[in-house]
C-alpha cells in the first residue's frame, strides 16, 4: 500500500545522508495529520523482498533502525499502523555526500568522517567545528576517512553541533548532540516539608557551578497547587522538537526523566540549523551610550535647516513627572534622557530661542529601535485538562457559600434624565448603570476615588464591594467585582499601599487615557457569570488621547512607545505578633501561592523568598526557571505540602 496522507512519516539520515557500504543510523518520526505522535512498528526491506532491519516507535512516535544498505538496490519502509501497512520509500543515496557521525563514549563522544565514492581521497582535507549558543568549543581538522574524540569534559552542558566542511568551508554535514553534565548546581529547598493553614514558607535557592562557585542567574519562581498546573510537555511533535535550538534545549533542560537514548533521539531528527546559522543578520547601530527610551532628534526651522542653540522643553500628559530641558548643538540636534515612561504617552516639545521666545520650528524625532522578540512555538502549546482534573480541582476552590444576588430585596427604581453626553454611549451596556465620565475625574482625581462615588460602592475588609456583604462571611478578594478594560477581564493584584485588588489596578490608569467607566449591579451583571453577582466594572479608553492643548502655546506633540507596568503578585502577608498569627477570619483559597517573574540572585548566589499557605490542603510544586550569567538554562522543581 502507497504512503497514507493522514500518517505523517519522516526520515533523519545521521549526518543528513545515507552511506553505502557501512553501517548507517535512521532515525524517523511519526504523527496524525493534527501533529500528535503515533505509535508504529515495521521494517525494512531492499528491492528483493529481503528484509534488512525492523522498528518501532516509542511512545513518542520517534524511533531508528540501522542498516548496511547497498549502492545497487532501493530500499522502502513497511509502516504497520492501525491494522494497514504503508510503504514509504527512503533518502535516494547521493554518492558525493560527505557524513558526520557521532559515537557516545565514556569520555564524550567519537566523529566519524566518512566520504562516499565519487569524493573519496586520502587527501581530502575537511574540518569539523563544534558550536554551542555563541561559542566555538571544538575544531578539528583531517584528512579521508578518519575519526576524532570531543571531550566531554570540553563540552558544556547543552547542546553541541558538530559542523563538517571541505577545505573551502562548504558544509557537508552536521550532528548535533546533548550533554547534561550538571555543571550549574541548584539549591532549591524549603524550611518544611509540611504546612499548616496560612503557614509561613520559606524558599531558600542557590545556584553555583561545577567548582562551586556562586554563579548570578536570573530566574522566574512559581509556587501552585499541583491541581491548577499542566503535565509538562512530551517530547517530540507534539512540542516540535527540533524547530530552533532554544526551544530544544529548554524542552530537554525541563525533562530530566528522558533517558540518554531519548535525548539522542531528539538530536538526530532536528532541523539543519547551518542555514540560519550563516545568515548575515544587519546589526542594530546605536549611537553612544543613550538608553533606549531617550528621545532624540532634529530641530528645523522654517526653512527646513537645523535650528543650533534653541532651549527645548519636553513634558508630558501621561500622569508621571517628566519634565526636561535641553539646548540643540550646532547640527540642531537635541537629547532627552527619559529613561521610563508608560507606554502610548503623549509628549510635548516647546521652542524657545535664547531670548525666551516661542519659536516655530519643526521636530523630527529619531526612531526608536526595539528588540524583536520571538517567542518559540513550542512554549506556546496549550494542554488541555481532563473533565476529571477539572472537577477535582473546582472541589477543592469553588465556593458554595454565596447567597443569591438580590433576594429579597425591593424592585430597583430608576430615575432617567436625558441630557447631553460627553462619552461614546454606543459602548454602553446597559441604561440603567452609573456612568463615571472624565468631569468626574479632574486633575488630582484618582481613578479609584472617582469609582467609590457611586451609589453602593463600599470598602469592606480593605476590599472593594458593591451593596455590602454578599455571603455571611468576611468579604476578601473574591467578592470583587469583575474588572474589565476595553471588553476584556484584567488579572488583579495589590500593590503600592491597597489591600483591594481592583482599586489598586484603577489607580494605575491615567483618567486622561479613559473614556468613561461603567458600573453593572445585580441583574446587569448575570451576563458576566456566577462572578457577575459581585457587580462588574468596566473600563473604556478613549481611541485617541485628549491632546495637550497646543493652540495658544504653539507645542509639537507626539506619541511614542513606552513601557508597560504589570502588577505585582499580591502577597497575603500573614504576619506573626507574640507567635500567634494575625490572620483575618475570611477564607483563603489561592491556588499560587507566590509568583515572582524577575527574580536576580546576590553576589554570593543564594536568595530566600518567604510566603504564606493559604486554606487548602494541597500538594504545592515550586518552579524555578532561568538563565545564568553564563548562559546556562536553569529549571528546578520541588514540592510540599499544606494539610
Amino acid at each position: 500500500m502507497d504512503a497514507d496522507s493522514s500518517l505523517v512519516f519522516h526520515f533523519f539520515p545521521e549526518g543528513g545522508t545515507i552511506m553505502t557500504g557501512i553501517n548507517t543510523s535512521v532515525a524517523f518520526r511519526s504523527s496524525n495529520k493534527a501533529g500528535l505522535p503515533e505509535s508504529i512498528t515495521g521494517y525494512v526491506k531492499d528491492n528483493r523482498d529481503t528484509v534488512v532491519a525492523r522498528f518501532t516507535s516509542n511512545a513518542y512516535g520517534m524511533g531508528k533502525f540501522e542498516f548496511e544498505p547497498s549502492r545497487f538496490r532501493k530500499y522502502t519502509a513497511v509502516v504497520s499502523w492501525h491494522g494497514k501497512e504503508i510503504k514509504y520509500p527512503l533518502p535516494a543515496f547521493n554518492f558525493s555526500a560527505a557524513q558526520l557521525s557521532a559515537v557516545k563514549q565514556p569520555g564524550g563522544y567519537k566523529l566519524r568522517i566518512l566520504l562516499e565514492d565519487s569524493i573519496y581521497r586520502k587527501d581530502f582535507e575537511t574540518y569539523v567545528v563544534g558550536i554551542c549558543r555563541d561559542s566555538m568549543v571544538f575544531a578539528s581538522i583531517g584528512k579521508g576517512l578518519y575519526e576524532v574524540m570531543a571531550d566531554k569534559q570540553k563540552l558544556p552542558e547543552g547542546i553541541t553541533t558538530f559542523y563538517l566542511f571541505d577545505k573551502n568551508f562548504k558544509e557537508l554535514s552536521e550532528r548535533s548532540v546533548y550533554t547534561r553534565d550538571n555543571s550549574i548546581h541548584i539549591q532549591a529547598a524549603t524550611d518544611k516539608t509540611a504546612y499548616g493553614k496560612k503557614d509561613k514558607v520559606v524558599l531558600n535557592l542557590s545556584f553555583t557551578d561545577a567548582m562551586q562557585l556562586p554563579v548570578t542567574a536570573l530566574v522566574s519562581v512559581a509556587v501552585t497547587d499541583e491541581r491548577a498546573m499542566a503535565q509538562e510537555m512530551k517530547p517530540g511533535l507534539n512540542n516540535e522538537a527540533g524547530n530552533g535550538e532554544l526551544a530544544d534545549e529548554l524542552f530537554l533542560s525541563r525533562n530530566e526523566s528522558l533517558s540518554e537514548e531519548e535525548a539522542d533521539l531528539i538530536m538526530l531528527v532536528k532541523k539543519s540549523s547551518y542555514q540560519l546559522l550563516s545568515q548575515h543578520i544587519n546589526p542594530v547601530i546605536t549611537t553612544g551610550t543613550d538608553s533606549l527610551l531617550y528621545i532624540k532628534g532634529v530641530l528645523h526651522n522654517e526653512k527646513n535647516e537645523p535650528y543650533a542653540n534653541t532651549a527645548l522643553t519636553l513634558f508630558s500628559n501621561s500622569g508621571d513627572d517628566i519634565l526636561f530641558t535641553d539646548t540643540t548643538n550646532s547640527m540642531g540636534r537635541f537629547r532627552f534622557p527619559v529613561d521610563y515612561y508608560r507606554d502610548s504617552a503623549q509628549f510635548a516639545i516647546e521652542a524657545r530661542d535664547i531670548k525666551g521666545h516661542r519659536q516655530l520650528v519643526r521636530i523630527e524625532t529619531d526612531a526608536l529601535n526595539y528588540p524583536v522578540l520571538h517567542t518559540p512555538s513550542s512554549l506556546k502549546t496549550y494542554v488541555l485538562f481532563s473533565a476529571a482534573e477539572i472537577k477535582k480541582y473546582f472541589n477543592a476552590y469553588r465556593d458554595d457559600e454565596s447567597l443569591e444576588d438580590g433576594k429579597g430585596m425591593l424592585p430597583r427604581v430608576t430615575v432617567k434624565t436625558k441630557k447631553k453626553v460627553n462619552y461614546d454611549e454606543s459602548k454602553r451596556k446597559s441604561a440603567f448603570s452609573n456612568i463615571i465620565t472624565s468631569e468626574d475625574m479632574p486633575d488630582g482625581v484618582k481613578v479609584s476615588n472617582a469609582v467609590l462615588k457611586v451609589a453602593g460602592m463600599h470598602v469592606l475588609n480593605g476590599v472593594l464591594v458593591i451593596n455590602g456583604l454578599t455571603s455571611m462571611h468576611a468579604p476578601d478578594a473574591g467578592s470583587e467585582p469583575i474588572l474589565m478594560v476595553e471588553g476584556a477581564q484584567v488579572s488583579v493584584a495589590a500593590e503600592g499601599g491597597e489591600t483591594s485588588p481592583v482599586l489598586s489596578y484603577l489607580n494605575t490608569l491615567n483618567p486622561k487615557d479613559i473614556d468613561f467607566i461603567e458600573v453593572l449591579k445585580g441583574a446587569e451583571a448575570a451576563n458576566y457569570g456566577m462572578h457577575g453577582g459581585n457587580g462588574v466594572i468596566l473600563v473604556n479608553l478613549l481611541s485617541k488621547r485628549r491632546d495637550l492643548d497646543d493652540n495658544n502655546n504653539n507645542l509639537t506633540t507626539f506619541y511614542t512607545k513606552g513601557v508597560s507596568s504589570p502588577a505585582l503578585f499580591s502577597d497575603a502577608g500573614y504576619q506573626k505578633k507574640d507567635g500567634k498569627a494575625e490572620a483575618p477570619a475570611v477564607a483563603d483559597k489561592r491556588s499560587t501561592l507566590f509568583w515572582n517573574g524577575n527574580l536576580l540572585s546576590d553576589k554570593a548566589a543564594n536568595t530566600t523568598l518567604t510566603f504564606y499557605t493559604s486554606d487548602v490542603p494541597a500538594t504545592y510544586k515550586a518552579t524555578i526557571t532561568g538563565i545564568t550569567a553564563h548562559g546556562d538554562i536553569i529549571y528546578k522543581t520541588i514540592h510540599f505540602q499544606s494539610k
